[in-house]
């Protein structure tokens, strides 16, 4: 009987100890977004520009000092994005708490037509974490599709697109 007891009380310390690191860490879920078209958004004036959220999911405020998407060609510079209104850089993200951001003016159309791996969100403390979606990849196929890619190039940029959100959700536990 003791023995059992000894076992829980190893594994309940060890979980504790898991969850004690855990809740230290910067936690950040970094979401690019296409919003949907319709009546419903006739009266949102950004409807058409790709969208970065990012949440933070830490039980203690972050900064963050950068947000951007990064381009599928590593020559091609970041494009950063502007702060909501109301805040700069860097700005105060709480616990749970969540913030849109826009691409600046002078990049609206280097969003709509480019390639990109990831968004990503930079914190003040040095920590970079990404996030992909559905509808990035699908903007990202679509123009490939339109700049003249082949089906089979098209199979191979499909695959490489789950395997880049596998990694990124296991960059994002780590």
């Amino acid at each position: 009987m003791t023995s059992v007891a000894t076992t829980i009380n190893i594994m309940l310390g060890v979980f504790n100890a898991v969850v004690l690191i855990r809740s230290r860490r910067v936690s950040l879920l970094v979401v690019p977004t296409i919003p949907l078209q319709g009546p419903a958004r006739a009266e949102d004036r950004d409807t058409y520009e790709m969208r970065i959220q990012v949440v933070n999911l830490s039980v203690f405020p972050v900064y963050i000092t950068e947000v951007g998407l990064k381009p599928r060609d590593g020559n091609d510079p970041p494009i950063k994005y502007v702060s909501p209104q109301g805040l700069s850089f860097p700005f105060e993200l709480k616990p749970r708490e969540s913030v849109r951001l826009l691409p600046a003016e002078r990049d609206f159309m280097r969003v709509s037509a480019g390639r990109f791996r990831c968004a990503y969100a930079r914190t003040a403390c040095g920590r970079t974490r990404t996030g992909t979606s559905p509808s990035l990849q699908e903007q990202e196929r679509n123009v490939f599709h339109y700049t003249g890619g082949t089906t089979e190039e098209r199979e191979k940029l499909r695959i490489r697109q789950i395997w880049e959100r596998v990694a990124c959700h296991i960059r994002s536990a780590l």
